[in-house]
């Protein structure tokens, strides 16, 4: 019986440590995306993953203006899984109709999973009326 608790100690503590739940609460944050930068979107996207490991019932909304709605275009877009993965989980990704406008996009060029709003700047002001944590992402 000894050796096989011995056993058993030494098999946990000898487990990889990974991510671990820190917080139960429910934080709302709302993150800024500007940036078109693929680099600055890879590293954006495992940031999000890590805060829902981290606080895992957080609610997330990321919005996109300027450059930034280019993380979700629909054609030959690399982040689709993991968008698609960020989204079942609860985030939303909204995409700035003002944006659209300028740079003579269509909806219909983006991934399904995106939302829209008439201005990315006012629904950044109304979260952070509602008590939803602001971050600009990236650059």
């Amino acid at each position: 019986m000894r050796s096989l608790i011995s056993t058993f100690f030494l098999l946990v503590i000898g487990l990889p440590v990974h991510a671990q739940v820190v917080s139960e609460a429910e934080h709302r944050i709302v993150f800024q995306l500007v940036s078109g930068n693929s680099e600055t979107h890879t590293k954006f996207l495992r940031q999000i993953d890590n805060i829902l490991t981290a606080a895992p019932n957080s609610k997330i909304e990321v919005v996109t203006h300027g450059m930034g709605v280019d993380l979700l275009k629909a054609k030959d877009n690399g982040f689709e899984l993991d968008l698609k993965s960020l989204t079942g989980k609860g985030v939303n990704f909204v995409i700035c109709e003002n944006t659209l406008k300028q740079r003579k996009l269509e909806k219909n060029q983006f991934l399904s999973l995106a939302n829209f709003v008439p201005s990315a700047i006012l629904e950044l002001v109304i979260k952070q009326e509602q008590g939803w944590i602001y971050i600009k992402a990236g650059d």
